[in-house]
């Protein structure tokens, strides 16, 4: 046995005999009291800490038709867009980074083999019930191991259709998109099966402002095809679910705007991608105390990059082949002590590999274990919960030396514990506060590509603490909520990417010390009367996220870059009968493109209006969707200009 081994065993051995000592002790207790026994365990499934955010995708007006549209509405929340139809999309929440932030499917993780940064431009709101946000803990009966892990984590649920029929949408607008999509729902007796298919095709192509004229940007086109399908079935005490994803795509990286010679395109770069994975989930509760949840997953992805010296005599000739296979299985546990005193044991086992025709390539493996207690005590006004979670990844790879190639071996771990806390003193009052430790390990993409791959990059960790106050109330016809949320994050050996001539290849490296406070403010109100329902919600964000690696340097103080100072949103809806009318704001402050704050890396704070107007009818919904009302020029990443004023139309019949 691997001397690493045995310490983990006989603290998981402890762990085990306190579990039990204490189920027979609460057993015990319980067998002599008759009023215990007779009550119902119905605060099991309480929350320990709510989202920081959640949306309906059904209570939209603007019909969305990718997850990144969605998350721009949240606070704290920075989803990074290179422009085009093509171009990648990254969220970033509370200046974390992308890579620390978990995106989860039904409970399981969604892993990518670029980067590691999911691009939330290839996950459709088709099919998606909610959207959550989770800045800090999140504490639910029966999560997987790796939800307890995440530093930050955004949820994705789909929707489990009632009845059966279909639904046709068809979306069109500017820059030749063109998004039909269809969805066919049927019940199978206790099962329901549906099945779904998309289509989107863009040429990308919009005029941007290039110094003293106009220029229109150039192969961000994109190809793409997704199909799904999803069993799922309700049985006694318990449900399971069976989900299978393919996505095909061809786009082009437009690349970043620079002065270049005439005659040569800025960008000739593409990428094919052929993603598939299937997962699922098996919940059941083993009477009034007990139950497992049971998920797998098996994903196989493709990437084929190649930059066509031919059409751009100034790209490196790059002809790329990746491929990724990852294997993944979550057990979980819960079990009530006494009410309300429960416990939960979560163990995820997780295999990847990575291999590539790129010459020299060192074929990295890793298995990883990911292992969580947790003791939860719920009321329904006061909640309590403490998490430990243990991560060791095994890295295999090859290594050249001066005798030829050898396989080298790499073990890394970490613990990470945490406290969360609810308590809601008043029916207009809530408040929740959370501490945790997390740690990211390396990916393959840090360590091991051949065009981005930092071998020497240290694990990053993260020391998080925040708290969320809620106030809420209703008069009469009107109803309101504020929500306040401080917070502060200490990130040692911050990794960070940073985008070099294109959107493929990255420079990697770490922030030695990053200290990172903050305050989220959402304010909403609603207004109702016969026919008529008005809906305003305010957010605002400020970020202080300073870079403290080397006192006395040049970078020593200064803002992380793409995080601004201040940002925030204002959204408006207004309903009258079957007519649905909103108008949404975003705002947001100066940043700096690297971390020295000069002049040369500054980016202008720049703000953006969108506006939407939609009809129901019986069966038939159609909307008109504004995009850049006032044709405002603005970068979200320095080099990459994004769309002026542009619209969709939309088309949606159910039967």
């Amino acid at each position: 046995m691997p001397g690493s081994l045995r310490p983990l065993l006989v603290r998981l051995g402890a762990c085990i005999s306190f579990l039990l000592f204490s189920a027979s002790w609460c057993a015990d207790a319980q067998e002599s009291d008759t009023l215990v026994a007779a009550q119902v365990f119905s605060v099991k499934a309480l929350p320990v800490i709510r989202p920081s955010e959640e949306v309906s995708l059904a209570a939209l007006s603007a019909a969305p038709s990718q997850v990144a549209d969605v998350l721009r509405r949240f606070t704290g929340v920075q989803v990074k867009d290179y422009g085009g139809a093509g171009g990648l999309k990254t969220v970033n929440v509370r200046s974390l980074g992308s890579e620390h932030v978990g995106i989860f499917l039904d409970g399981i993780q969604i892993d990518n083999a670029q980067n590691m940064q999911v691009d939330l431009g290839r996950f459709s709101v088709d099919g998606l019930e909610t959207v959550s946000l989770y800045s800090g803990q999140k504490s639910l009966r029966l999560q997987t191991a790796r939800e307890y892990a995440a530093g930050a984590a955004v949820h994705l649920r789909s929707a489990v259709p009632r009845h059966s029929g279909w639904r046709l949408r068809l979306r069109t607008g500017s820059f030749g998109t063109i998004n039909p999509s269809i969805r066919w729902d049927k019940a199978l007796g206790r099962h329901m099966l549906s099945t779904s298919a998309e289509y989107t095709g863009s040429n990308g192509r919009y005029k941007y402002p290039y110094f003293d004229t106009t220029l229109v940007r150039e192969n961000g086109d994109l190809r793409s095809l997704r199909l799904e399908t999803q069993l799922s079935s309700r049985v006694q005490g318990g449900q399971w679910r069976l989900h299978l994803y393919t996505y095909g795509s061809e786009r082009g990286f437009p690349g970043p705007v620079i002065r270049r010679a005439q005659g040569f395109p800025f960008s000739a770069e593409r990428q094919a991608d052929q993603d598939i994975f299937l997962q699922g989930s098996w919940t059941q509760d083993w009477g009034s105390r007990y139950a497992t949840a049971l998920r797998f997953k098996y994903a196989n992805n493709y990437t084929h990059y190649n930059t066509h010296p031919e059409k751009n005599p100034m790209a490196l000739p790059y002809d790329l082949h990746y491929r990724q296979h990852l294997a993944y299985l979550s057990l979980a546990q819960s079990y009530v002590l006494c009410d309300p005193w429960s416990v939960d044991v979560s163990a995820d086992y997780q295999w990847g590999r990575l291999d590539s025709d790129v010459g020299q390539f060192v074929r990295p493996r890793r298995s990883t274990l990911t292992a969580a207690a947790a003791s939860r005590l719920v009321w329904p006004s006061f909640r309590l919960a403490a998490h430990l979670v243990y991560q060791g990844a095994w890295d295999s790879f090859d290594q050249r030396q001066a005798g030829g190639w050898t396989r080298e071996n790499a073990f890394r771990r970490a613990w990470m514990p945490s406290v969360s806390v609810f308590y809601a003193p008043f029916r207009f009052l809530e408040a929740d506060a959370f501490v945790k430790r997390t740690y990211r390990l390396p990916s393959f993409n840090d360590l091991y590509y051949s065009l981005m791959g930092n071998a020497g990059l240290s694990p990053e960790q993260a020391f998080q603490a925040g708290m969320n106050l809620r106030l809420k109330g209703k008069a009469g016809r009107w109803d309101g909520s504020l929500h306040l949320s401080p917070y502060y994050n200490r990130v040692s050996d911050k990794i960070v990417a940073i985008p070099t001539s294109s959107q493929f290849r990255w420079t990697m490296l770490n922030i030695g010390l990053v200290d990172i406070s903050g305050l989220d403010i959402k304010a909403e109100g609603s207004y109702a009367r016969d026919l008529w329902k008005a809906a305003l919600a305010l957010r605002y964000s400020y970020q202080q996220a300073l870079d403290h690696s080397t006192p006395g340097s040049q970078t020593w103080g200064n803002q992380i870059p793409y995080i601004p100072l201040h940002s925030g949103s204002a959204c408006l809806q207004l309903d009258w009968k079957a007519w649905t009318l909103s108008w949404d704001t975003s705002l947001c402050g100066g940043r700096w493109s690297r971390s020295a704050n000069t002049a040369d890396y500054y980016l202008e704070p720049w703000s953006l209006t969108d506006a939407s107007l939609s009809r129901t009818w019986k069966r038939l919904r159609a909307g008109l969707h504004l995009r850049n009302v006032f044709n405002k020029a603005y970068q979200v990443v320095q080099g990459y200009p994004m769309p002026g004023a542009n619209w969709l139309l939309s088309l949606e019949y159910n039967w």
